[in-house]
């Protein structure tokens, strides 16, 4: 009986759902664009333990407002390269990462100011690569939680900063503390 009442439930609000979205205005949809340098702070940990845990990185946004303040975005980040000298049984490791992530973001204007305040949360898949290490390379699904500021300078350009923390969960690296700087560009 749970089983049925709850996907009776499930298909009323995917029916609701269904119908709401006959009546939605698709003209509200606001594409953007944006790039972002972000700085990370890796927490290692495992054979990865004695080695340099802060990454550079560039980071390219492609989203869109899919109503009011409350956007969805895709996004790719690349971090630059990083040398230990000395790292797994005196060899070198060279280490660097890649992100792929989906977040939905929130923005609560700060009265009849340009500044709001931005909560974001999401997941990410992210690509590690540490070359000199028995394993040299894994991939994880991680999810990421974060807030910070944004500046709309006009209808079309946007400054924002915000700090982040990510949960990669692997033996070798536990999370990322990231602080990002970017500007966007609606459409």
């Amino acid at each position: 009986m749970k089983k049925f009442l709850l996907l009776s439930g499930a298909a009323m609000l995917i029916s609701a759902n269904a119908n709401a979205m006959t009546h939605y205005d698709w003209s509200n949809i606001k594409p953007y664009i944006g790039a972002e340098y972000v700085y990370s702070k890796a927490k290692l940990g495992g054979t990865a333990g004695g080695m340099k845990d802060n990454f550079n990185s560039m980071k390219g946004d492609l989203g869109m407002e899919l109503y009011h303040n409350v956007y969805t975005e895709f996004s790719y980040q690349q971090s630059w390269q990083v040398k230990n000298k000395k790292g797994f049984d005196d060899h070198s490791v060279k280490q660097r990462f890649a992100a792929f992530a989906m977040d939905l973001y929130g923005k609560m204007p700060i009265m009849c100011s340009p500044f709001g305040l931005v909560a974001t949360g999401g997941l990410a898949l992210y690509d590690v690569t540490q070359k000199g290490l028995p394993d040299k390379s894994f991939q994880r699904v991680g999810y990421r939680i974060g807030g910070g500021m944004q500046y709309d300078m006009n209808e079309h350009w946007s400054a924002r900063v915000i700090g982040r923390y990510s949960y990669v969960g692997a033996n070798r690296l536990d999370n990322y503390k990231e602080v990002a700087a970017g500007i966007l560009y609606r459409f």
